[in-house]
Parts: C-alpha cells; sequence; structure tokens
C-alpha cells in the first residue's frame, strides 16, 4: 500500500506533509485519513494507518508471558504512541517526544514500507539505506527467488 520516498521537512511546528499519494491509498482502504504514530526499532517514527494499529495492538497485547522483554516492549510502543490526523494541505502534526526519539530537526523523508509508513530524518535516512544497500546481497540469501511459474504451450518458454 505504501511504496517509495519523500523527501519533506520539518515545519516550525512540527508538522510535516504526508505524501498525497500516501493519503489516497489509506482513504481508499480506511475510509478516511487518520494515523497512529509511534517510535520504530530503528529509530524512526513509525505510522500505522487505524486498522493496521489495531492489529498490531492486539499481536502485542497477546503476546504470551509477563517477561520484563515483552514489559518493555509494551511501555515503549504504548507510552511513545499519538493520533496524527492530516489537515487540508496534507500536513500532519508530529509530537516533539518523537521528533526528539527519532533525532529528527528539519530534514526529513517519508518512506513507504508496504503496510506502514516511516519517518526518518534525511541524514539517518541516507546513512541507513547505504548500510542496507552494501548488504543487500547478503540479506538476499535469507529471501530465496520463488519458484519458476511452469510454462504452458508445447515447449516454449513465455513471459
Amino acid at each position: 500500500m505504501f511504496y517509495g520516498e519523500y523527501p519533506t521537512s520539518v515545519d516550525d511546528k512540527g508538522r510535516v506533509v504526508i505524501p498525497a499519494r500516501m493519503r489516497e491509498a489509506v482513504r481508499i482502504v480506511e475510509g478516511a485519513v487518520g494515523f497512529m504514530l509511534t517510535l520504530g526499532d530503528d529509530d524512526c517514527i513509525v505510522i500505522h494507518t487505524p486498522n493496521r494499529w489495531r492489529q498490531l495492538e492486539a499481536r502485542v497485547n497477546s503476546a504470551q508471558g509477563n517477561t520484563e522483554r515483552a514489559r518493555r516492549r509494551r511501555h515503549l510502543l504504548f507510552s511513545m504512541a499519538a493520533e496524527g490526523d492530516c489537515d487540508h494541505q496534507g500536513r500532519m502534526r508530529i509530537p516533539q517526544n518523537l521528533l526528539n526519539a527519532a533525532g529528527i530537526s528539519r530534514d526529513a523523508v517519508v518512506v513507504g514500507v508496504s503496510t506502514q509508513m516511516e519517518l526518518w530524518g534525511r541524514t539517518q535516512w541516507e546513512a541507513y539505506k547505504e548500510k542496507m544497500l552494501q548488504e543487500r546481497g547478503r540479506d538476499a540469501e535469507a529471501y530465496p527467488e520463488p519458484p519458476a511459474e511452469p510454462t504452458t504451450g508445447g515447449g516454449q518458454v513465455g513471459f
């Protein structure tokens, strides 16, 4: 649902523009544009649709056990959570505590990651992306290519 990267900036009121393409994708699937934000594992702000947030919340709350690790995960995820709505210009206010925790000041990037969006500081995103590009060969080993689809039509290979 969310793909690509979109440079943006944080204005003086802590707002960023959510790309129109991403707002429209949410509107089609959810009927309205609203989001849940929280701190991500990679020092970015993760932006979920309300339906996706409910799924995540159910999964986290149903995790087995009351271990310190599980409690820490719940505390961090939910204490840093905030609702976000876009104004008529597509701007969404990001709470200052999330911007601080993610190290985002002015230059930022909205990144589409399939079922969620992420907001990164531009410098942090460029460094993270460079690291991903350097390690992509190793990472590819964990995700083998799917088997080729069988061909039909008298032994001819078709595309």
